[in-house]
């Protein structure tokens, strides 16, 4: 089974919508651990939005 001439991934020129140029690309950002950051960031939140009910309650 050969490869297609009309292959998606093999485009020259102006880049079709949602595709970004390999000079803007970005490869470190899977390297990041922004998952992370998120979840720690989101429970920092939740905790004082919890502490000002219980202040506001008490």
């Amino acid at each position: 089974m050969g490869a297609r001439r009309d292959d998606d991934d093999d485009w020259v020129g102006t880049p079709p919508e949602g595709h970004i140029t390999r000079d803007r690309s970005d490869p470190s950002h899977w390297l990041r651990n922004w998952p992370a950051q998120t979840i720690v960031f989101g429970l920092i939140g939740l905790g004082i939005v919890v502490v000002v009910l219980l202040a506001l309650l008490a």
